[in-house]
């Protein structure tokens, strides 16, 4: 049986253009058909089988709560998903790896058979047709900074991660680069609790190191009211593997808080 379940034509079989005409129909379908009408307002949407085969570009549309999953079966073939909610879309196989489409991106994918893997027009994994890709991290609570020390500051949030380049429970610190990506610009931006002694600082690391070209590091005195703080790097060059850490430190006298708030976020960006 084939990938795309397509009928066979028997060795000596009467009426063979008739199986011949059904294949044909069956691989017209799976190479232009569209299928709409995908809603995941009730929750994560997972494709039977034939309409996985018979479909070439899927159309998602409704007003799910929030980011969804859009489960394929394991079969080997590209597809192209169309995301018109205002959620991020996580497109996977049941237990393989994954590939995402923002609100109102489309993207095209390959499913190997166990994983989905996002295309591109680039040498970056992320960013089919152009997409964007890159992630932008989030903290739901509060980190204490300890006096005269530096600290990597954790990430249990994504706004958006579009290849996998976060993990909020295992090593959640890191920006980790996965293959195919070569250069990236690494943001963050973070605001410390209210208080005015001492001074503040922010650095990037990589692969738990401050010694690499184009390292940002911002250092001020604590502001009165909340210091917030941030950087943008140069263009770096990477290679798979690498992964990237935002490094807090302070010398207030006493521990800090690095607060949960919309002005703390870490963010890579993939460049090529």
């Amino acid at each position: 049986m084939s990938e795309l379940d397509l009928p066979q034509i028997a060795e000596n079989q009467a009426l063979a253009h008739i199986t011949s005409n059904d294949a044909d129909a069956a691989l017209e379908a799976a190479l232009c058909d569209e299928m709409t009408g995908h809603d995941p307002t009730a929750g994560n949407i997972t494709l039977l089988d034939e309409e996985f085969r018979g479909h070439w570009h899927h159309v998602i549309a409704g007003s799910p709560a929030g980011a969804f999953d859009f489960i394929v079966p394991a079969i080997r073939r590209p597809f192209m998903v169309t995301n018109t909610t205002d959620a991020t879309a996580t497109v996977k196989t049941a237990s393989g790896a994954a590939g995402q489409v923002l609100a109102g991106e489309t993207r095209l994918f390959y499913c190997n058979g166990a994983d989905v893997l996002g295309l591109s027009d680039s040498s970056a994994t992320g960013g089919g047709g152009g997409a964007h890709a890159g992630a932008l991290l989030t903290r739901s609570t509060d980190q204490s900074i300890s006096d005269n020390s530096n600290t990597a500051v954790g990430w249990d949030g994504e706004a958006y991660d579009t290849d996998g380049f976060h993990d909020n429970s295992v090593n959640n610190s890191r920006l980790t680069v996965p293959a195919g990506v070569s250069k990236v610009i690494l943001s963050a931006q973070i605001r410390w609790d209210s208080n005015t002694s001492g001074t503040r600082e922010i650095l990037l690391h990589k692969n738990g190191s401050a010694s690499f070209d184009g390292r940002p590091f911002q250092h001020i005195e604590a502001q009165s009211g909340r210091t917030v703080q941030g950087f943008v790097s140069p263009v770096l060059s990477v290679t798979p593997g690498d992964y990237f850490e935002l490094i807090a430190w302070q010398d207030s006298g006493g521990a800090r808080n690095v607060e949960a708030h919309a002005a703390t976020w870490f963010s890579l960006q993939v460049i090529a």
